[in-house]
C-alpha cells in the first residue's frame, strides 16, 4: 500500500535519532568513512573491525544497510542485532541464495576469518554455543509518516510500534526488539521476503478468503505473509446527504453506479472485497476529506467513505451535522497486523508470541491505556 493509510495517518516531519552509546557497537546510519572503505565479498566470512556496524558492513558488502541478511546467518554468535563486537566473525551470505546460507554452514564447508576473504580453515571453535529460539532478538520493519501508528518522531515509535515491544516484553521478559525505521514504505514487503527483517509492521490485512477479488498487491499479501492477531481496529463509515434515499442502503450494491469519494492516501481493497469498483462505481479521490464533504454538499458526489472517528470531526468542523448521514449498514472495520514471510518458522513463532503478549496487555488494561494515549494527542477517543 506504499503503506496507504486511513486519515488518522496525520503527516509528521520524520525525525532521525541516533541509538543511544554503549560498550556494543549499535547500529546507526552508514558514515561517509564506511561507505569509502572496500567492499566485503558475499560469501566469506568478516573480522569486525573498530567502527564498524551491521549497517556499515551490511553497507559494504551489498550496497544497501539491510543488516538482518547479516544477522540472520550469524545468529549463533549474534544475541541481537545490536550487539556486535571487535573481534567478531561474522559470515556474509549471497543475497541471491547462492553459497552457504549461515556461519555455520561457512565454517563447516571451511570458511575462515580475513577482512572479505574466505580460505580453508579449521571448523568452527566448539566454544560457540548456538542463541536459542527464545534468545535471539526480533528484527521489526516499519516506517515513517504513519502517525500516530508509526514514526520515529512520535514517542515510543507510534502507537503500534509500542504495543509490539510491550506485548513482547510481556511474552519473553528480556527479549530484544530491534525496529528500523525505513522511509520507502513500498520496499517493505520485499525486505521481508528477502528475510532482511523478522516481522513488517502495521500492515492491513484483506479478507483473504475473497481474494479472487483483490487486486494483485493484496491477493500476493494473502499469499506471501502470516498475520498477528489485530493490534487495532480502524472503522470505516459510508457517509450521504441525510434524508437522500442512500442514507437509507442496507446493501454495497446500492452503490452501483453511483460516485463514491475517498481521500487521497487510503486503501482501496475493502472497496474492491465488495465489487465497489469500476464499471460499477466511480471512484474519486480527493485531496482531503473535507474536499469530499464539500462534493458531497455540492451533489459532485453520491457517497463519501472513510475513518468514523475522522468523518465525525470533519462534518463537526464543517457545519455539517444534521446535513450528513452515515449510512450505518455499510461501515466495516479493518485491522492492522505485525507480518512475518509464509513459510518461516522463527517468524510464526514471533507471531505467535506477540499474540501472547498482546492478550496479556488487553486484559490488564495496558494495551486500552496505550491507545488512548496516542489517540488523545490526534484529538479523538476511544469509545
Amino acid at each position: 500500500m506504499g503503506l496507504i493509510a486511513t486519515s488518522l495517518c496525520i503527516s509528521r516531519a520524520a525525525a532521525r535519532g541516533l541509538l543511544p552509546a554503549a560498550l556494543l557497537v549499535a547500529i546507526v546510519a552508514p558514515v561517509p568513512e564506511a561507505v569509502a572503505q572496500a567492499p566485503i565479498q558475499c560469501g566469506t566470512i568478516y573480522r569486525v573491525a573498530r567502527g564498524d556496524t551491521l549497517h556499515r558492513i551490511a553497507t559494504r558488502a551489498y550496497g544497501t544497510g539491510d543488516y538482518q541478511v547479516i544477522y540472520r546467518a550469524n545468529r549463533d554468535v549474534l544475541p541481537s542485532a545490536r550487539q556486535i563486537e571487535i573481534g567478531d566473525e561474522l559470515f556474509i551470505p549471497c543475497r541471491d541464495g547462492s553459497g552457504p546460507k549461515t556461519r555455520r554452514e561457512a565454517l563447516a564447508l571451511g570458511g575462515t576469518a580475513g577482512t572479505g576473504a574466505s580460505s580453508a580453515a579449521s571448523p568452527a571453535p566448539a566454544t560457540v554455543a548456538a542463541v536459542q529460539p527464545d534468545q535471539r532478538g526480533i528484527g521489526v520493519l516499519t516506517g515513517s509518516d504513519f502517525a500516530p501508528f508509526a514514526d520515529p518522531a512520535l514517542p515510543g515509535g507510534g502507537m503500534i510500534t509500542e504495543l509490539v515491544r510491550l506485548a513482547v516484553a510481556r511474552a519473553a521478559p528480556g527479549r530484544e526488539v530491534d525496529v528500523a525505521f525505513v522511509d520507502d514504505w513500498s520496499s517493505h514487503l520485499g525486505l521481508l521476503d528477502q528475510g532482511a527483517y523478522d516481522l513488517g509492521l502495521p500492515w492491513y490485512r484483506p479478507d483473504c478468503s475473497r481474494a479472487d477479488r483483490l487486486g494483485a498487491s493484496m491477493r500476493a499479501r494473502c499469499e506471501r505473509f502470516d498475520f498477528s492477531d489485530p493490534l487495532f481496529e480502524v472503522p470505516i463509515g459510508y457517509y450521504a446527504k441525510a434524508g437522500a434515499p442512500l442514507a437509507g442502503a442496507t446493501a454495497y450494491r446500492q452503490l452501483f453506479g453511483r460516485r463514491i469519494c475517498r481521500p487521497a492516501g487510503y486503501f482501496t481493497f475493502d472497496l474492491d472485497e465488495e465489487d465497489l469498483r469500476a464499471p460499477n462505481v466511480t471512484r474519486i479521490i480527493a485531496p482531503a476529506a473535507a474536499d469530499c464533504f464539500g462534493w458531497l454538499m455540492q451533489g459532485e458526489v453520491d457517497v463519501v467513505t472513510l475513518n468514523e472517528a475522522i468523518a465525525r470531526s470533519e462534518i463537526t468542523r464543517l457545519g455539517l451535522v444534521g446535513l450528513v448521514a452515515e449510512i450505518r449498514a455499510l461501515g466495516s472495520v479493518q485491522t492492522l497486523h505485525a507480518v512475518a514471510k509464509k513459510g518461516d518458522p522463527e517468524g510464526r513463532a514471533d507471531l505467535d508470541l506477540i499474540n501472547r503478549g498482546l492478550a496479556e496487555l488487553k486484559a490488564s488494561g495496558r494495551w486500552f491505556e496505550v491507545v488512548s494515549r496516542y489517540l488523545a494527542d490526534f484529538g479523538v477517543s476511544v469509545r
